[in-house]
């Protein structure tokens, strides 16, 4: 009994033995495994536009994509003139916390004859590597700043140029390059093309290739990788974050609601308030300050009073002060947003093209002008059906011919002490007694008593 009570605990000492040696055999190979995930992989972006919401909604979720997908090298091929100061921020940010993560980040300004200009040189020198392809340019980072109080156009430019000469020397600063170089690419405005560019060490080298997939294997991307390019999201962002379209659309929006009102379909109501939704994410995008949307939204409902007044003056005050809430969208998004502390970036500045201009001008008209026909051809509409009412209640009354009446004819007759359109099947005679059976249209169908 004792022999096989030993043998039973060999049996689990021995198979517990096994059970710890595959454990081990297994554990081995963590190591190998986690070091294979430190080979290079790459995750390829490709920014071809102006820097505003809709750019930096791409670059940011791309970056937030490679990271999610293991990427330890994002290549960003970029060519821009620039833009909106807020957006590059966020994409420098972004860019930083990737940096900060462990993953390299590479800046390739491309293709042929690219540039990366103003916010695309903030962008490109806060990256790990910078490189340039033969025929492209770098620089020209000058802030535009506007809203200058008057009498300080000097001095405050000369504050916004310092602070960012400061800011790009610190970026450069950071990997190692010229800080000096870049520097005057914010205060003397100079641009640099790639040999000068490499020469001063304001990028880390040129690639000598004529096509994107050549550049992008140089700088060490597997062939066959694909590159990102811009969604329909981050387009639609793009498409509503400028200030023109969203007023506008706004606009647009209230015109629709108010003929609907006197037409209901619900689709052009339906339509209206599509079109404010779509402005209002457009104002968000943009930064609209919250008392312009609100001016814009007392201005509509003034336009929308004059359904009771119908005098215009509702329609034309509304109009004024929906004007006013534009111009206060427009005077606001030009205000840039803080890099850091003591440093504002260069503005997006944006102004109501002369096209916007002409639009509002044409829709304020028409609003002021359609109030008044709107209510008017309502106000006729229920004249008309008070009227039809009160000859569909003559019906059965009695009354005397005011004048003869052939068949199928008109003439007049005094019933219930009023005078009136008749007609008749048959031949009538002045003076008669006649009695309402019906009516037609307008007209009382009467026959002979």
């Amino acid at each position: 009994m004792w022999a096989k009570i030993l043998a039973g605990r060999l049996r689990i000492t021995r198979e517990l033995a096994v059970a710890l040696l595959l454990a081990a055999f297994f554990l081995s190979f963590m190591p190998t495994v986690a070091h294979s995930q430190s080979n290079p992989s790459y995750y390829v972006i490709s920014l071809n536009a102006n820097i505003d919401p809709g750019t930096q909604n791409f670059v940011t979720s791309s970056i937030s994509a490679a990271q999610s997908s293991g990427a330890n090298h994002i290549v960003l091929l970029l060519n821009t003139f620039g833009g909106d100061g807020q957006s590059m921020d966020n994409i420098i940010q972004a860019i930083s916390n990737y940096e900060a993560s462990g993953g390299t980040f590479v800046t390739l300004i491309g293709p042929y004859g690219a540039h990366a200009f103003s916010a695309g040189a903030y962008i490109a020198e806060s990256s790990d590597k910078i490189y340039m392809m033969n025929g492209t340019v770098i620089g020209s980072a000058t802030p535009i700043v506007s809203n200058i109080p008057t009498g300080e156009t000097n001095s405050t430019m000369t504050k916004d140029i310092d602070g960012f000469t400061a800011f790009m020397q610190a970026l450069t600063s950071n990997f190692g390059r010229n800080s000096t170089a870049t520097g005057l690419m914010v205060s003397g405005g100079v641009s640099y093309v790639a040999t000068d560019a490499l020469r001063l060490h304001v990028i880390d080298g040129i690639v000598n290739a004529s096509t994107i997939s050549d550049s992008l294997s140089q700088v060490g991307v597997p062939a066959g990788t694909t590159v990102q390019t811009e969604g329909v999201s981050s387009v639609l962002i793009t498409i509503l974050s400028d200030p023109n379209l969203s007023v506008v659309l706004f606009l647009a929006g209230v015109l629709a609601i108010m003929v609907d009102l006197f037409h209901p379909t619900f689709i052009l109501s339906g339509a209206g308030a599509a079109a404010i939704v779509l402005a209002l994410i457009g104002f968000g995008y943009f930064g609209a300050p919250i008392s312009a949307v609100l001016l814009m939204f007392i201005g509509a409902a003034f336009i929308f009073l004059e359904v009771k007044t119908h005098h215009g003056v509702s329609a034309i005050g509304g109009v004024i002060i929906f004007a006013i809430g534009v111009l206060l969208v427009f005077q606001n998004t030009s205000t840039p947003g803080a890099i850091g502390p003591g440093i504002v970036p260069p503005a997006n500045i944006v102004i109501p093209s002369p096209v916007t201009y002409a639009i509002l001008a044409a829709l304020a008209v028409v609003i002021v002008i359609g109030s008044i026909y709107l209510y008017r051809l309502r106000r006729d509409l229920d004249r008309r059906k008070t009227g039809l009412f009160e000859l569909k209640s003559m019906i059965g009354k009695e009354g005397v011919l005011t004048s003869d009446v052939r068949a199928n004819m008109t003439g007049t007759a005094n019933i219930g002490s009023e005078d009136w359109t008749v007609t008749s099947k048959q031949d009538l005679v002045k003076g008669i007694r006649v009695k309402v059976k019906e009516t037609d249209g307008y007209k009382l169908v009467v026959e002979g008593i």
